[in-house]
């Protein structure tokens, strides 16, 4: 699934009554996406679906909507797994990054705001992985990884003042963003190899009322996601 089809599909789901008020935007959720496949850790389904929804779930009138959404969600992750790993691969093999987040994919100069939008998601599914996080932030050398980031981050703070090269500065962030995604995917992949599992695609069925939910909570369908 490209992320032109990903944010058609999103849009819908956001246009219709399922969706909850704090529902991630498009680019958002491509944040979002994002983090949960370079995170430190591996983060189950069951986790980051969850997650995405914060406090208030959507609500679903038949099951067919509940798949549709969950299917677009596990798809996109897929190919977005398979995006990052095709130019972790060729930058490892020629030296190229050639991968382009979300905020890029038009191929101009992206907008800040655009960005912003997009690190807020990256920045929700950070939360989910705190301890990994904190220990890459503290690392030395994975701070020039993690320091793209950090500008775009709306952290509320009423007393950070600006640099007077602020903006020559996000903009140097933000073309560092791309490499950054891919070394972290490969720390990822580094630590990932050392543990017991490994990080693999979603895969989709079709699901009856009592088997396991595709969320990954362990619980039967229909006293999970189905319940809606």
């Amino acid at each position: 699934m490209t992320i032109a089809s990903a944010s058609a599909a999103w849009l819908d789901f956001l246009a219709s009554p399922a969706a909850p008020g704090n529902a991630l935007s498009p680019l958002a959720l491509e944040g979002y996406l994002t983090g949960i496949v370079v995170a430190p850790e591996l983060i189950p389904p069951s986790r980051w679906i969850a997650a995405l929804w914060g406090d208030e779930e959507p609500v679903f009138d038949n099951d067919a909507d509940l798949h549709a959404v969950l299917g677009t969600l596990m798809t996109r992750y897929n190919s977005l797994l398979a995006e990052i790993d095709s130019g972790l691969e060729r930058l490892e093999a020629e030296r190229v990054c050639d991968y382009r987040p979300a905020f890029l994919d038009a191929g101009e100069k992206p907008d800040r705001q655009a960005i912003r939008d997009w690190v807020s998601g990256f920045w929700r599914a950070m939360a989910l992985a705190p301890e990994g996080w904190t220990a890459f932030a503290g690392d030395e050398r994975l701070q020039p990884v993690i320091t793209p980031f950090i500008g775009f981050i709306d952290l509320d703070d009423g007393a950070f003042v600006p640099a007077d090269d602020i903006d020559e500065r996000l903009d140097d962030a933000a073309g560092q963003i791309p490499r950054a995604i891919l070394v972290l995917h490969k720390i990822a992949k580094i630590r990932a190899a050392r543990g017991p599992r490994k990080a693999e695609p979603v895969r989709q069925a079709k699901v009856g009322r009592n088997d396991t939910c595709p969320c990954g909570s362990g619980k039967k369908y229909k006293r999970c996601c189905g319940a809606n």
